[in-house]
């Protein structure tokens, strides 16, 4: 594996994508997948002027592998020298200690995707940033977060957003990042959202409830960071870097409004939202 050089790499012209500011460039040995890939990617691709952070690499499995019926999370285990090895059913990458290469062996787009977002969550977390599990809406350049269980309404509130004309950053996965200056950015990424939106400023992060009238009530920090840990992407599981998400956690919830927003499955969840953007 090449650790000490990013851009290092079999072949030159990889497919290259920029998500939050971060440019990766893809090298697979199947040349197959550039068709998929460019369909995932397609709104979030960089002109090839564009100097790429960070370099995938993926090589076909000694033997062909049957891909998974069913995708799980990926399991992260800390190597030597600060390697990072991403496994998952079918695949194994290995990541090198400054996070901007990956040398995966596998097939499909799932690996390549996969181990996207552990460097993604690096890049941000190297910034002081977070990779949340989480629906984002934004109206008039401010965006609002928001986060909670399977179920809670994030996929919903995306879909009643876009019903009324909002713009949706992602319904996936959200990346935030603090600024030079004060205060907080947001940017989508490709999951569930093939489209690409403008980044934004992160202005309030919220938690989701059901109710027959849509209303914006106030909540402690606290109270949102629980469910807000629960959904933001680990990078590295060390003590270090739980603690370094917790941090972040923390900071951005001392830097934005905090909230609770309990809606109904009608046009009067939009409506609340977008009085309080506005």
């Amino acid at each position: 594996m090449n650790s000490g050089d990013p851009l290092s790499g079999p072949r030159d012209g990889a497919l290259r994508i920029t998500l939050a500011g971060w440019t990766v460039a893809l090298d697979v040995e199947d040349d197959a997948l550039a068709g998929p890939l460019r369909r995932v990617f397609g709104a979030f691709l960089a002109p090839d002027a564009v100097a790429p952070d960070a370099r995938l690499v993926m090589r076909n499995p000694p033997s062909p592998i049957a891909p998974p019926t069913v995708q799980e999370l990926p399991r992260l285990v800390p190597g030597d020298s600060g390697t990072l090895r991403v496994e998952g059913a079918g695949y194994s990458a290995l990541l090198s200690p400054d996070r901007c290469h990956a040398d995966v062996i596998g097939s499909g787009r799932y690996p390549v995707e996969n181990v996207i977002k552990v460097m993604l969550a690096s890049s941000l977390a190297k910034r002081g940033g977070l990779l949340i599990h989480g629906v984002g809406l934004v109206h008039e350049g401010r965006a609002a977060l928001f986060v909670g269980h399977s179920g809670a309404g994030k996929s919903t509130l995306g879909g009643l957003w876009l019903e009324a004309g909002g713009t949706v950053l992602a319904d996936e996965l959200v990346a935030v990042w603090p600024v030079e200056g004060g205060g907080w950015r947001a940017a989508g990424t490709p999951w569930n959202v093939p489209t690409r939106t403008a980044e934004a400023a992160l202005v309030a992060v919220g938690t989701l409830g059901w109710d027959m009238a849509s209303r914006w009530d106030a909540q402690g920090a606290g109270e949102v960071a629980r469910v807000l840990l629960l959904n933001a992407l680990l990078p590295e599981p060390t003590p270090a870097g739980r603690g370094a998400l917790v941090g972040a956690a923390g900071r951005v919830l001392s830097s934005v409004e905090t909230t609770r927003l309990v809606f109904s499955r009608d046009a009067s969840a939009a409506e609340v939202v977008r009085a309080r953007l506005a």
